[in-house]
């Protein structure tokens, strides 16, 4: 994998001028991973739905330009996100129009992604998660370009590329998930899982830097596409451009994990870096200790709304430890009634609704809940699979 990232200069979001560019850097790093008739899923970063101009998404202008650019190369371009909260068609329709992919998609030869289908991994090097559940599309796809944001959030601090994989999970687990982990450098491990999981797709890294987004939400013009084909080393440099300690980011998390080198980490091509230095721009705090639970009540009130989850019956539990063994992040530990009998109790902190207890119970006393407010869901998605298989 290549350690170039490519820089380039762009004052305003022109697609005639985003396509040179990027086919200019493409050329510079010497990418040579496209070949004709692949297919090519686009992850934009598009994470609810907006308008372009608050700069909180990817702008499709970039994305316009990319897909353009890949089908003109005779690859089969697909633009993929999941958004906050209900993933469903017609959140997923809101989504696609309000932040532009739907021009993109008709002033283009690429198509959205509707595939509400999910899917289930196994993610045995993974540190913060064992299994990981993913949008469907991925499965069909045989290269990823990630087309991520440059901003600041203000409870998970800076987002780039490597975050921005963050979108393949469906949009009714992103909360649940950013409920489970108390500290940043959790979440920041659970970034790193998906990025080490997806890396054998993931083939490039573009990164929409023209007009970014301040932690306070101020727009600031940092005129920047940045293009590398290793997420950790595009953010890197995008750190330094914005002033960023690498070591106070999910590049600290990183290197623990030996994937990086800290200040050994990039090669700078296309326009000098120096062009680009943001000096007053407001950045807010980037702590790895940082505690990211926010919006507790509005979470659990989600939670009980959507989520399916596992249960187990303690009045009927044999106590045989099967199906705390085998949970991949510990959830699930044994404990001791007034009888002095063992049971399994789930802490549904750590819980990632992998439903391997379900699966593993000799005596099927663990049974999944499901919520009204999910079956009306799950209805609506089966309709549309039946639709889509005849």
């Amino acid at each position: 994998m290549s350690d170039f990232v490519s820089l380039s200069y762009i004052e305003e979001y022109d697609v005639n001028t985003i396509l040179e560019k990027f086919k200019a850097a493409l050329s510079s790093i010497n990418f040579n991973k496209f070949k004709p008739k692949m297919k090519v899923l686009l992850k934009v970063c598009a994470p609810i739905s907006c308008s372009p101009d608050l700069a909180k998404t990817t702008h499709p202008a970039v994305v316009c330009a990319v897909a353009n650019a890949l089908t003109e190369m005779g690859l089969s371009v697909m633009v993929a996100e999941s958004p906050y909260g209900n993933y469903s068609l017609e959140e997923l329709d809101k989504v696609y129009l309000n932040t532009g992919m739907l021009e993109v998609a008709n002033s283009s030869k690429c198509t959205l992604n509707n595939n509400l289908k999910t899917c289930v991994v196994e993610n045995p090097n993974g540190v913060a998660s064992k299994t990981l559940t993913l949008l469907d599309a991925i499965n069909d796809a045989d290269l990823i370009v990630n087309i991520g944001k440059l901003k600041i959030d203000g409870n998970l601090g800076f987002l780039g590329a490597t975050a921005n994989l963050f979108g393949f999970i469906p949009g009714e687990l992103k909360s649940l998930i950013l409920n489970r982990f108390v500290r940043l450098k959790e979440f920041n491990n659970y970034i790193i899982d998906l990025n080490e999981y997806l890396k054998n797709k993931l083939v490039l890294n573009v990164v929409d830097g023209i007009v970014s987004l301040e932690a306070n939400e101020n727009q600031h013009m940092t005129y920047c596409l940045a293009v590398g084909e290793n997420a950790y080393k595009v953010d890197a440099c995008l750190m330094d451009i914005l002033g960023i300690k690498h070591s106070d980011t999910y590049l600290k998390e990183a290197e623990n994990r030996k994937l990086i080198q800290l200040g050994h980490t990039y090669k700078v091509i296309g326009e000098i870096k120096e062009k680009f230095q943001v000096l007053d721009f407001e950045l807010g705090e980037f702590n790895g200790e940082k505690e990211i639970h926010k919006n507790k009540l509005k979470q659990k009130r989600y939670f009980n709304l959507y989520q399916q989850r596992v249960a187990i019956n303690k009045n009927h539990c044999k106590g045989c430890t099967i199906c705390s063994k085998i949970c991949p992040t510990g959830a699930i530990m044994m404990r001791y009634d007034k009888e002095n009998e063992l049971y399994a109790q789930i802490d549904y902190s750590k819980c990632i609704y992998c439903f391997k207890c379900f699966t593993a119970c000799p005596y099927r006393v663990v049974e999944i809940k499901k919520p009204i407010n999910y079956k009306i869901l799950e209805k609506q998605i089966n309709k549309y699979n039946e639709k889509e298989e005849k």
